[in-house]
């Protein structure tokens, strides 16, 4: 690696210094037809990444040579194609309601426009992300057609894309085209590393075929992050936003004042050197009543310098101290099917702080589940931990550096690096008791993880442009690579709660006196265990592709990609960096994993005309069990995903269509299940899923209503098991009510066999509407989501609520000469519903739903939790941009 790092010096330094390529700096102003200038409008060299957007009055500036051709876009015009034949090129853009003309760049390794993607993909801009206000990248991507979104843990939500049954090990987040960490595991999530804020200039969605460009776990897809860059002039903005406090009567932080403070400025420092910086301060109470607060500071920077017309560098870094809210659960009705009476959707469990120390405060931490020695940390002192104090804390850094050579000749030579490092706390409750009622005393699962990640993360790519008559061919390859740790401190404990309020007078949707339910006491069954481990993965993946261009209408893009994954699992001590918070377990394991397979794509797009494509895609990809610890066994066959999907796009008049058809099928397919006798969750092997669905989207500009948009979205899928088999308890009466299930042999060696259910939590019916309406100083819009037809459990025993979200926000704008001033409302869950997102019916084992129902099949008086959407919130801000 020291040897690999020293190459890349020496090239850099004699790129350098040797290359010092004729510069010629362009600049100009892009319009519209009425002469305004245009702000945020997209400026591209064409066939190369370099591009940047215009700023407030549309001036822009961007190194291109003579003959080179720049593409000027911006969503509701015309794209402009212009030769550079000097110093100065301006552009008038045309009004044209279609969107497809906007240039993405993650749909492959060179920037297209959207007509002529191979796959399915959607752009949410910087205007866009202004308005919906979202507190976190899950929430941005809310609207996007095929996307399911879980925001009800506030900041750090999570997402699916196209009913894949898994969780994050499916999909992958970029920022600038690298992936956020390079523990796999943590691939789809951000909030481990930072939170959403001004220096996003938009945010792509890559659906199906991203496994060649961006890994093993993006099989069903990947959301790229991509950094606003300065451009020739100071630029900058501030907004505060103050939050409507959703604590409610006699809880700790009723009188709190939430607010969040944002920044963001940009320009040149220099002719060659352009800057980009900025962050935000918060303190909130959080969407829900907690007993830790969201709060913290981030800042995130970038530096670019322009080497010559299409040669720069990039370095980066990011500074941050987020403290989020954690998933959280309350009761719900199963009988009525709806929030327990007397609590309300802001409530959780826990949230005053002034008892938890006195019935948590002594509760000492044992070494194991069966070993009931005490642990202690280095020092010798016995550990204790609360529960109740459900939040994600992280602290740290990353800091990263991306080239990009122009080596002459249609060569380039791109290297990027990142480093993370950071301390990673995470605290996770729910119940235990997966069906009770309103006199039990419930058991509660608190687990508490203290991570330290530390992550290398390096891509060396070098491609070669080939042009012809008739045909151009861009084909690139290179090698990508991370090393990451993760230490880990784990604390896991159950613990004892009632459920009825302290003070039932005040038993009502609004509110509570004294706190949301009775004071907790340990049952006499908890127990408190404690794990550590020390984790290394290092990913390998060579990759090499052809994006090809006949004629101008057809492209065809051809990739491979080869992954090595080598997982290592320990509990010694001495491979831990902070040896103050681990202790010295019994005995020393390890367990070391190693994976490989192969992944390929094919992709078509074909010109029908100026505004309109077919295109095609299929993808063989792979992904590895998310779950591996020290038990964890070398599964016979890697799981295999094969998507196929085929698509239409038109613009027609002023009306933007875009439909996809997709299929897909996962074979070797494991579970995690908890395994009594290890005492730890485990994976084995289950079956296969198919996913069969198509996506619908549609955008309406009237020309005869100029800034009115009526965008909307169908997704219709069907995710469903296929021989996927799982074991039956004790408990169930295997001659009893089965309610349908497929019972596949008896005794022991019973099961049920899900073929034909659908997948738990993915719901075959997504709807997006959004409305707005923007005038020259002010503005309104009105849309959110709906999710229908889902199941709560892998049995589908439990049907999911229908869930619908929708918002309205409006804003009014003053001018200060050449700079403004912003006021804007938004209201989140307008109509307040309150509906569950999951059901925790599941419990440890698939078949706790099944054994409920034969013992109470009118499920009269019977009680299971569940996350609940977030109740209302209004935000108010204001903000001011020079």
């Amino acid at each position: 690696m020291k040897k690999i790092l020293n190459f890349i010096c020496l090239v850099s330094f004699l790129c350098c210094t040797t290359g010092v390529f004729a510069q010629n700096t362009v600049t100009g102003k892009v319009t519209d037809e009425d002469g305004i200038g245009i702000l945020g409008a997209t400026i591209q060299v064409q066939g190369t990444t370099t591009g940047t957007t215009s700023d407030d009055d549309g001036n822009y500036s961007i190194s291109a040579s003579t003959g080179d051709v720049l593409i000027f876009s911006y969503i509701g015009y015309q794209t402009q194609r212009i030769s550079v034949t000097g110093n100065v090129v301006n552009a008038q853009l045309k009004e044209n309601v279609s969107l497809l003309d906007e240039v993405v760049v993650s749909s492959t390794r060179k920037p297209v426009r959207k007509l002529q993607a191979t796959t399915a993909i959607n752009s949410i801009g910087t205007e866009e992300l202004a308005t919906l206000k979202a507190e976190s990248f899950t929430e941005a991507i809310q609207n996007t057609p095929g996307v399911i979104i879980d925001e009800t843990q506030g900041r750090k939500g999570g997402f699916n894309i196209r009913g894949f049954p898994g969780g994050s090990i499916y999909t992958t987040t970029l920022i600038d085209g690298l992936p956020v960490s390079g523990i796999a595991v943590q691939s789809g999530g951000t909030q481990e590393f930072y939170g959403i804020d001004q220096n996003v200039q938009n945010i792509e969605v890559v659906r199906g075929a991203a496994a060649t460009l961006f890994g093993r776990a993006s099989a069903a897809g990947a959301i790229n992050i991509i950094s606003k860059t300065g451009g020739t002039e100071h630029h900058g903005s501030f907004s505060m936003t103050k939050y409507s406090n959703n604590s409610r009567a006699g809880h700790q932080f009723e009188d709190e004042v939430d607010y969040r403070v944002d920044m963001n400025f940009n320009g040149p420092i220099s002719d060659k050197l352009r800057y980009n910086i900025g962050g935000y301060v918060l303190e909130d109470s959080g969407v829900k009543e907690q007993f830790a607060k969201d709060r913290g500071a981030q800042v995130r920077a970038n530096f670019d310098y322009l080497l010559s017309e299409t040669s720069s560098i990039r370095l980066y870094a990011s500074a941050f101290n987020n403290q989020f809210q954690n998933i959280t659960d309350a009761p719900w009705d199963l009988e009525n099917e709806r929030i327990l009476d007397g609590w309300h959707p802001a409530n959780a469990f826990f949230n005053d702080a002034s008892n938890l120390t006195t019935a948590f405060g002594q509760l000492n931490v044992r070494q194991g589940f069966f070993n009931t020695a005490l642990a202690t940390d280095a020092s010798g002192n016995t550990l204790t931990d609360r529960p109740g104090r459900n939040r994600e804390k992280t602290q740290g850094a990353s800091v990263g550096i991306d080239l990009n050579f122009d080596l002459g000749n249609g060569w380039f030579w791109n290297e990027r690096v990142r480093y993370n490092d950071f301390r990673y706390n995470d605290i996770n409750e729910f119940n235990f008791s997966t069906f009770y009622d309103v006199n039990s005393t419930v058991s509660r699962f608190n687990g508490e993880a203290n991570n330290q990640n530390r992550t290398w993360i390096t891509e060396h790519r070098i491609s070669k442009q080939i042009k012809g008559a008739t045909a151009e061919h861009n084909i690139s390859g290179g090698l990508y690579f991370s090393n990451a740790n993760r230490d880990r401190l784990g604390v896991n404990f159950i613990y004892g709660s009632s459920v009825d309020f302290r003070n039932p007078t005040v038993g009502n949707s609004f509110g509570f006196s004294t706190g949301s339910f009775g004071f907790p006491q340990p049952p006499a069954t908890s127990y408190i265990s404690n794990t550590s481990s020390n984790r290394q993965e290092t990913s390998t993946g060579l990759f090499i592709g052809d994006e090809m261009v006949f004629n101008e209408k057809l492209s065809l893009n051809l990739a491979f990609r080869y992954d090595w994954l080598k997982h290592r699992f320990n509990n010694d001590p001495e491979e831990i960096r902070d040896t103050g918070v681990d202790f010295n377990p019994a005995t020393f394991e390890e367990n070391e994993l190693k994976f490989n397979d192969l992944s390929y794509s094919i992709g078509a797009n074909y010109l029908l005309g100026e505004s309109s494509a077919i295109y095609a895609n299929y993808v063989r990809a792979f992904s590895l069990p998310g779950s591996i610890n020290l038990t964890t066994e070398l599964p016979d066959d890697n799981e295999v995903v094969n998507n196929f999907e085929v698509g239409y796009r038109a613009g027609l008049g002023d009306l933007t269509l875009d439909f996809t058809i997709f299929n897909t099928k996962i074979d070797n397919r494991t579970a995690t299940i908890f395994d009594g006798g290890l005492g730890e969750f485990v994976e084995r092997p289950a079956g296969s899923n198919k996913i069969f669905g198509g996506e619908f989207a549609a955008v309406y500009t009237p020309k005869a209503i100029r800034g009115l948009l009526v965008r909307g979205s169908l997704t219709l899928q069907n995710s469903e098991y296929e021989e996927f088999f799982v074991p039956v308890g004790s408990g169930v009466d295997q001659s009893g009510d089965l309610f349908g299930l497929n019972l596949v042999g008896s005794g022991d060696e019973a099961g049920i066999n899900l073929e034909g259910l659908k997948a738990q939590n993915r719901p075959p019916t997504i709807y997006n509407i959004n409305i707005g309406y923007n005038a020259s100083r002010w503005g309104a819009d009105f849309g959110g989501f709906t999710y229908s037809g889902g199941y709560a459990d892998a049995l589908n025993l439990y049907e999911l609520p229908t869930i619908s979200e929708y918002n309205f926000g409006a804003y009014y704008t003053f001018p200060l000469g050449s700079n403004q001033l912003r006021f804007s409302m938004r209201i989140k869950n307008l109509f307040d519903g309150a509906n569950a997102r999951q059901l925790v019916v599941g419990g440890q084992n698939t078949d706790a739903g099944l054994v409920e129902l034969q013992n109470n099949p009118t499920r009269a008086g019977r009680i299971s939790s569940a996350v609940f959407q977030n109740p209302k919130r209004v935000l108010f801000t204001v903000g001011y941009q020079f």
